[in-house]
């Protein structure tokens, strides 16, 4: 943009004209001459690769010190779109005080600053912008002698980016040859600074990515590790050189989870992005929980050209996490596990009968003279025997059974696999006798409990449902207590409970229990 006078009238018309003629006025001989000095000037400059302030900044001062302006000012709108000097030579007291903005709704945008970051077109002029907005500022610009106005767009990824102003003292307009040559030069500049700001956030990332927290992995399509960072070697023990010829397999170990290998090489397979943990092993052999994220990167094509992978030591967030789940699912004073772990485990074992046609026996169990001992000795006592007979049933179970404490001093078993009746008498038995063994306590008293036991079956007593089988091993519980003094075993299945049928001594190996008012 230009509203400079009639072409034929400007001293490049001149120039031209005398240039044909054999001629050329020593002014724009000189103009001509400092002018290729500058543009010899600036390719040392922008080949420099300084930083990006520092390069802008070098670049006005080189306006000034080939006398191709009298001041020279790069400007970027800041978040509210008011223009801010980022690099400048010249008087500083020009620019003290102006407010300039990139938007028309505002009176500081409607001066050529704001009209060519719109228009995204330069504007040249001998004549001094008069707007009310810019009166100050053109009142100084008169007062130190600017009698001519360049203002050149910068763009960056062809969106605009910021301003690059130049300001004369001589009392002509610029030039269109020289109108050409800043422009062209103003594009190299832009050009430039994109490849600078490119190369420095590289390089930023490159010194972040060496110094993160995290482990960073880069491999190619292929997987093939191509770069690992100072906390990769930290976390794992393994150096750069070792990584990048034994591959990242080396981390995998016995007890790596094959699920989470299988589906994090399906993600690979399908080129997409992956997470989650794996149980992985450090160069001296011990384990450590990894969080993983896997992200594919691609070229402008769309193409898989690498994966950049971000690991990181989570072995104290997983031990808190195992711990809290460990604590939701067992009883705090005896370690077995609760009812909502009961629950999992009876649906799975269930499960499992169904599939493999196998037997499984539910044991409701309720400890006989337990009432006395608290109310003797007290709950310290209480707890004492609850953790003793905790003990002793789990150390009466085969390795394929299953302990819970339901509360109080109820705890239900878990039989499975047993063949038939007298195999499954024959746990019971072991039961019992672990059980029934005279308990000392702390300060020395002894003291012994007795059980009663309800027993539902699966497939014999037709149950397959959760609910349904603990209702029923606790209905024949109830039998089993209000039997106690009469009962030759400790135990009722559902189905004789159902039908009220009086108990035989099986075999004869077990005895009359204790009356449940003698501790």
């Amino acid at each position: 943009m230009s509203d400079s006078p009639d072409d034929s009238n400007q001293p490049s018309a001149r120039f031209w004209r005398l240039l044909g003629r054999g001629g050329q006025s020593d002014s724009n001989l000189r103009r001509q001459q400092q002018l290729l000095a500058w543009r010899e000037a600036l390719g040392a400059i922008l080949l420099s690769r300084r930083s990006e302030r520092d390069l802008m900044q070098r670049f006005c001062d080189s306006v000034l010190h080939n006398q191709v302006a009298s001041f020279a000012a790069i400007l970027l709108p800041n978040a509210d779109g008011i223009l801010q000097t980022v690099a400048l030579a010249g008087s500083r007291s020009i620019l003290a005080g102006v407010q300039c903005s990139i938007h028309a709704d505002l009176p500081e945008g409607q001066g050529p600053l704001g009209l060519v970051w719109r228009d995204a077109r330069p504007f040249y002029s001998s004549r001094l912008h008069n707007g009310p907005a810019l009166r100050t500022w053109t009142e100084r610009l008169h007062q130190q002698g600017i009698s001519s106005t360049a203002v050149i767009p910068l763009s960056r990824l062809q969106k605009p980016w910021g301003l690059l102003l130049l300001l004369r003292k001589e009392g002509e307009a610029w030039p269109s040859d020289e109108q050409m040559l800043l422009e062209s030069t103003a594009r190299v500049l832009a050009e430039t600074l994109e490849d600078v700001a490119i190369y420095e956030l590289q390089a930023t990332l490159g010194a972040g990515l060496r110094s993160a927290f995290d482990a960073v992995v880069l491999t190619d399509a292929s997987k093939r590790v191509l770069y690992v960072n100072q906390s990769f070697t930290l976390m794992t023990g393994y150096r750069n050189e070792e990584i990048l010829e034994r591959g990242l397999k080396i981390l995998q170990g016995p007890h790596t989870s094959v699920q989470e290998l299988a589906s994090l090489d399906h993600a690979l397979s399908q080129e997409s992005s992956w997470e989650g943990k794996l149980l992985n092993y450090r160069r001296d052999g011990t384990e450590f929980w990894n969080h993983i994220s896997i992200i594919p990167i691609r070229d402008t094509a769309g193409a898989l050209t690498h994966y950049l992978g971000l690991l990181r030591d989570v072995s104290r967030e997983q031990q808190l996490f195992e711990q809290l789940d460990y604590e939701s699912r067992h009883d705090r004073l005896t370690g077995l596990a609760n009812r909502r772990a009961l629950d999992d485990e009876l649906e799975l074992a269930i499960a499992r009968a169904k599939r493999n046609e196998s037997h499984l026996a539910v044991c409701m169990i309720d400890l006989d003279h337990f009432k006395p001992i608290n109310d003797l000795y007290g709950h310290e006592a209480g707890d004492q025997v609850l953790r003793a007979v905790s003990r002793r049933l789990r150390d009466s179970l085969r390795r394929t059974d299953y302990v819970a404490r339901l509360g109080g001093d109820e705890f239900v078993v878990l039989i499975e696999g047993y063949r038939n009746l007298d195999e499954l008498e024959l746990v019971l038995i072991k039961i019992e006798a672990g059980v029934n063994a005279p308990i000392l306590l702390s300060d020395g008293r002894e003291v012994a409990v007795r059980l009663s036991m309800g027993i539902c079956r699966v497939p014999e007593d037709g149950v397959q449902d959760l609910a349904n089988l603990l209702r029923y091993a606790d209905q024949a519980l109830y039998r089993a207590k209000a039997l106690r003094g009469e009962r030759s075993q400790y135990w009722v299945f559902h189905q004789d409970a159902r039908f009220g049928l009086r108990l035989e001594n099986r075999a004869g190996l077990l005895s009359k229990p204790a009356e449940e008012d003698e501790p």
